[in-house]
């Protein structure tokens, strides 16, 4: 298969044989790569055009005006961040689905700290990143259907989990350029703690996905195309059969770069559990030549956990990464 795969979403609509390949091509490209890229999704080229208008318009605001914004100011971990180290230099807003009523009290469990309303820049703003966060979210939950069918799942698995609505997480990222400098780690090589990715990015390029040999391969920006990662959910959930993709941006040396990743995830009180019926990891695990930021080790046996319980832990808690080497990188934000 090459590297990285193109798929057709149209495929998700058709019925008969037209489906089944989607299927068969999905499931294939999430067994072999954990990365795929998807023309024909369905989101309006307007809407996402002007997700990646505001985000740039918002990032070329003072110092000032972004602090407004910041993440401190926010007990459910959303707004503005900067994260400025050897492994990640980059800022960021950060969303979720907004869930007012579902937000903490005393006495519920910490992770519904999570919940809440997003802080916005302005009500224009509002209604366009929640217009696309909708419309990607109904995606996202579409691949993954195609995905358990793929593995033989009753249908709908992954919304079966939980009667509350999903946490999907959106954020809009800047890589800003260092023209004449030598390039850099916007992010680091990463898996991302999600059922799956879904990216939305500029001309600029820069992504980079890491295949099974450990081989590193440039992701060029297509318009219209969203490129689809695996995260450590859907892997977790598979015993391995899915492959969660590293990932890594290069910082732009010419112009800032502007990304959209909106990471699709369970509901706070689901219930991760492994599949007893998950065909397992496929192939030898090739020694890695590099550190993989990873929630879970790779290749590790996983007890079932409350999805809320483990993002709560990495936000509120500031625990990113099972290798002790990174926990120097904890509350890097500024």
């Amino acid at each position: 298969m090459a590297f990285p795969v193109t798929l057709d979403a149209s495929g998700l609509a058709a019925g008969g044989t037209g489906r089944a390949a989607f299927v068969r091509g999905i499931g294939a490209a999430c067994r072999d790569a954990g990365f795929l890229l998807l023309k024909n999704h369905g989101i309006p080229a307007a809407l996402w055009t002007a997700v990646l208008a505001d985000a740039e318009k918002f990032f070329c605001q003072t110092a000032a005006e972004k602090e407004r914004l910041h993440i401190r100011h926010f007990a459910n971990h959303r707004g503005f961040s900067q994260m400025n180290n050897s492994r990640d230099w980059r800022e960021q807003l950060h969303f979720a689905a907004e869930w007012p009523e579902g937000a903490w009290s005393e006495g519920r469990p910490d992770h519904y700290r999570l919940a809440g309303a997003n802080p916005w820049p302005d009500a224009a703003f509002a209604a366009t990143v929640l217009q696309y966060m909708e419309a990607v979210q109904v995606l996202g939950f579409r691949l993954l259907a195609a995905l358990g069918e793929s593995l033989g799942l009753p249908d709908r698995h992954a919304e079966s989990l939980s009667a509350e609505p999903p946490y999907l997480l959106l954020k809009l990222i800047c890589y800003h350029a260092r023209p004449g400098g030598a390039p850099r780690s916007g992010v680091a090589a990463h898996c991302d703690w999600s059922w799956i990715t879904i990216l939305l990015q500029d001309s600029t390029g820069g992504l980079e996905v890491q295949d099974r040999n450990g081989d590193w391969w440039p992701v060029p920006p297509q318009p219209g195309i969203l490129a689809v990662n695996v995260g450590e959910l859907l892997e977790i959930l598979s015993r391995g059969y899915f492959r969660a993709a590293p990932h890594r941006v290069i910082s732009p040396t010419t112009r800032d770069r502007v990304s959209v990743p909106a990471f699709i995830n369970p509901p706070l009180d689901a219930r991760i559990e492994p599949l007893t019926m998950a065909p397992g990891i496929v192939g030898p695990l090739v020694p890695e030549k590099e550190h993989i930021h990873r929630v879970v080790p790779r290749g590790a046996t996983c007890e079932p956990f409350v999805f809320g319980e483990s993002e709560w832990r990495r936000k509120g808690l500031g625990v990113w990464c099972h290798d002790a080497e990174c926990l120097g990188f904890r509350g890097q934000y500024t």
